[in-house]
């Protein structure tokens, strides 16, 4: 446990006193607060013309959820950004090493592959849930201009999904990584496999029977709209675990083939 340790500080350490970091976290702030501002915004013009219309027509106002027309459109937005961002958190924690040859002296250190795979992968979880959990501060200031307030349920269970998430990706972008020397290469193809997943269950829709049920359930997706709604579901979570240990074993295949056919 102690090495585990050692080995996530020094990954975290060294992701938060690049100035990169700063500049990643700006952006993502900026991309995900203006996706905020014109989800929330459109909501305002929606009430406001609700407004109008009673005033002409004398009708009661229709029902406008605050969770409805802003919470669960912006966690959509927000897994847009999330499969931007974990790439980018992923691409150096084994490419890097090749790269800059210091896995040679990672491997023969006294540590097993199992302590660099789990030590890794928690350094960048732990990365990856601040960097998201930074947005919980839209939700406050829905909450304090709202009239009616918000339903903190959603938004739990959104950032849970959240966090089941990035615990299913992100050991796949670290086996990517550790598949090439090259960060660029590694962030470009991680992108490319989320993305992929995100949006393959669209095909779902031109497919009958078991076959859509199969594409249906691969994807992203699906899985993660259960919880931006505010609904835990077991299966749900069961898919996330899944794809996690996939990716950790075929990152821990992938880091033990270092030790017999090198890493050049």
């Amino acid at each position: 446990m102690k090495i585990i340790r050692c080995i996530f500080r020094k990954e975290f350490l060294h992701f938060f006193t690049s100035p990169a970091t700063y500049v990643i976290l700006a952006v993502f702030l900026g991309i995900s607060g203006f996706f905020f501002h014109n989800i929330a915004s459109y909501f305002a013009l929606q009430c406001s013309q609700a407004a109008d219309y009673q005033l002409v027509y004398n009708v009661p106002l229709p029902p406008m959820s605050v969770n409805l027309w802003i919470i669960r459109p912006f966690f959509s937005s927000l897994v847009t950004l999330v499969i931007f961002l974990i790439p980018i958190i992923t691409m150096h924690n084994y490419a890097a090493e090749r790269s800059k040859g210091t896995a040679e002296l990672l491997l023969t250190s006294p540590i097993t592959t199992s302590q660099i795979v789990w030590a890794k992968f928690l350094s960048s979880l732990v990365i990856y849930s601040i960097l998201v959990a930074a947005t919980i501060s839209f939700h406050i200031i829905t909450a304090c201009y709202s009239s009616a307030g918000i339903d903190w349920a959603p938004v739990f269970t959104g950032y849970i999904g959240l966090f089941m998430l990035g615990m299913a990706t992100i050991p796949i972008g670290q086996f990517i990584s550790s598949m090439t020397s090259n960060q660029v290469i590694a962030a470009f193809l991680s992108f490319a496999f989320l993305l992929f997943l995100w949006i393959v269950d669209w095909s779902a829709l031109f497919a009958e029977g078991m076959v859509s049920d199969i594409i249906g359930y691969i994807g992203i997706a699906r899985h993660f709209e259960n919880f931006a709604r505010g609904i835990i579901d077991i299966s749900d979570i069961v898919y996330f675990i899944s794809i996690g240990t996939i990716g950790m074993f075929l990152t821990h295949q992938s880091v033990e083939s270092w030790r017999w056919r090198g890493t050049t």
